[in-house]
């Protein structure tokens, strides 16, 4: 049987490229900018993007991808809606593409991620970790889960003690089993970055989502992981990363977002904001067609940027 998806281009280079400094920018020259989406999001006050914007977007999301690309999606703490960026970000990226797009949990906590993809947990990081690459795609896929809006689906863990044994050295050998066979994956990092585990995850990432709460303690705890990124070599990589600010309310925010959003500018390629939106408050399967329209057009723009950035180097 063969692969119902066309086989990924691949460099020829030794081992799996994420054990390769350059993808984090820590090697090569700047990548060319890319086209910025300052000041058209959706923060307070701010009309609902039209259909056009929403269109192009989608079609961002289409791209070809010459080389498997990685989206991380971090958070300094928890509770503020990583889990819950990390799935839309990669159903909405499944749902614009025809080949396969892998959402890989590398949260040590155990979190929501079964819950909110709405699949069963079955072959964890640490199952593949053993297996190794299977050759095939078909072979993974008989091992993972799929979410209803195309996503396959990678645990850290099939219960917590599972989870929390993840280590730097399992996510390798499980990177090495499953990176060439999708052409985007979008991983749900595990609360701060300062472990051994997040820093190989970080360094593995084309770009990066910092998921971040509507509140001044937020956006300073975003500024926090921008400065921690060029601090630590990771320059390059702050420059494509997208600032996310979730459970935004239609009014009231604690913060000034339009202002917030100029502050970033500078530090980060885009900020944008995701608004409150009930079927997001439930905490059960994040389904896309229940989220509000500017919730769904939020989604699409997040994951167009965080793409974009993504192929906006080698």
């Amino acid at each position: 049987m063969s692969s119902p998806y066309p086989p990924m281009p691949y460099s020829g280079q030794q081992g799996a490229p994420h054990l390769d400094p350059g993808v984090a920018g820590l090697d090569a020259p700047r990548a060319p900018q890319r086209r910025r989406l300052f000041g058209r999001g959706l923060a307070e006050g701010e009309p609902t993007p039209s259909a056009a914007d929403v269109a192009a977007w989608t079609g961002l999301l289409g791209a070809p991808v010459p080389s498997p690309r990685r989206i991380g999606v971090v958070a300094l703490k928890g509770g503020v809606g990583k889990t819950t960026l990390a799935v839309l970000l990669a159903s909405t990226i499944a749902r614009s593409r025809p080949d396969p797009v892998l959402l890989f949990d590398t949260d040590t906590t155990f979190g929501s991620l079964a819950l909110r993809t709405g699949v069963p947990l079955q072959a964890s990081v640490h199952e593949l970790a053993a297996a190794g690459d299977p050759g095939r795609f078909e072979v993974l896929a008989g091992a993972l889960a799929r979410s209803p809006d195309g996503a396959w689906v990678l645990p850290s863990g099939r219960d917590p003690e599972q989870s929390a044994a993840l280590t730097e050295e399992r996510y390798v050998q499980a990177m090495n089993a499953v990176h060439r066979h999708f052409a985007v994956m979008v991983t749900d990092c595990g609360a701060g970055l300062a472990t051994p585990l997040m820093r190989r995850v970080v360094s593995g990432c084309h770009s990066l989502v910092l998921a971040t709460s509507p509140g001044v303690d937020g956006v300073l705890a975003a500024h926090n992981v921008l400065r921690w990124l060029r601090a630590s070599g990771f320059a390059a990589l702050a420059d494509r990363s997208v600032v996310a600010v979730t459970n935004v309310p239609a009014r009231g925010a604690a913060v000034d977002l339009v202002e917030a959003r100029n502050r970033f500018a500078g530090l980060a390629g885009d900020f944008l904001t995701v608004p409150s939106d009930a079927h997001l408050a439930t905490g059960s399967q994040l389904r896309l067609e229940a989220l509000d329209a500017g919730t769904r057009a939020a989604a699409v723009r997040l994951a167009a940027s965080a793409l974009g950035a993504a192929l906006a180097t080698r």
